[in-house]
């Protein structure tokens, strides 16, 4: 008659023996293939650049991963940055380039701009790209915006702009435009060597209508970088 105790023991050991099993089985198993983009370098610095240009630089990778990687998409954090890609499909060992253009019209001083590369089936970003650069200015305008405040109907508000020309070339400011019809520029100097500066009174006498005042000014140079200048004026009307 067959001892329940071994019956006990026997299924133990065949259990003990089916998870090594599983366990060995695992091990041996190999890894899902996937792929996997190496770049040569993940950051590029393109030191001073002056405002106005756009500049490009190219990232080349490698698929060093053991499969196929397809880009489902490229995106960056501003709509300054451009990203197109040589090609989406890259197979294992093959290489591929992102061309990123920067535009730095609307920058002063350092920035650093990111480019997100996304592979198929893949929510998160598989690589992270940046741009950095130090964007200077030829032409300085102090304030970059006129903030009025609170402002009374028919009484004029005086502002005066200082321009500085940083560059290395003679800036020559050829004009002042603006649609608002209750702004007035007079400039002492139009012509600026590097170094000088230069100001403008921007008057402003609100009309009994407005609730506000709100709109641009835009400063016409021969600066070789950004020609315009675009100053922001705004306020409200006490009634």
């Amino acid at each position: 008659m067959f001892d329940p105790t071994q019956k006990e023991t026997a299924m133990k050991i065949g259990l003990s023996i089916a998870s090594t099993l599983i366990v060995i089985l695992l091990l041996a198993a190999p890894a899902l293939a996937s792929p996997k983009f190496t770049f040569e370098k993940n950051v590029h610095d393109f030191d001073n650049v002056t405002q106005g240009r756009t500049v490009a630089h190219t990232f080349t990778f490698r698929n060093t991963g053991d499969a196929p990687g397809t880009i489902a998409r490229v995106s960056s954090s501003c709509g300054c940055t451009v990203a197109i890609v040589s090609e989406k499909v890259i197979p294992p060992g093959k290489t591929g380039t992102i061309k990123a253009t920067f535009d730095s019209s609307d920058f002063h001083g350092p920035v650093a701009k990111e480019i997100f590369v996304y592979l198929e089936g893949q929510q998160k970003p598989a690589n992270t790209l940046t741009m950095k650069a130090v964007v200077v200015e030829e032409l300085v305008v102090t304030p970059r915006q006129i903030n009025l405040g609170s402002v009374k109907a028919g009484v004029r508000k005086d502002v005066t702009l200082e321009m500085e020309n940083k560059g290395k070339n003679t800036i020559k400011i050829t004009g002042f435009k603006t649609e608002m019809p209750q702004v007035t520029i007079t400039c002492n100097k139009r012509t600026l060597k590097p170094g000088e500066k230069s100001l403008a009174k921007v008057s402003v006498t609100p009309r009994g209508d407005n609730r506000f005042v709100n709109g641009y000014l835009i400063i016409s140079t021969t600066s070789q970088g950004k020609a315009e200048k675009t100053i922001s004026i705004f306020g409200v009307v006490e009634k």
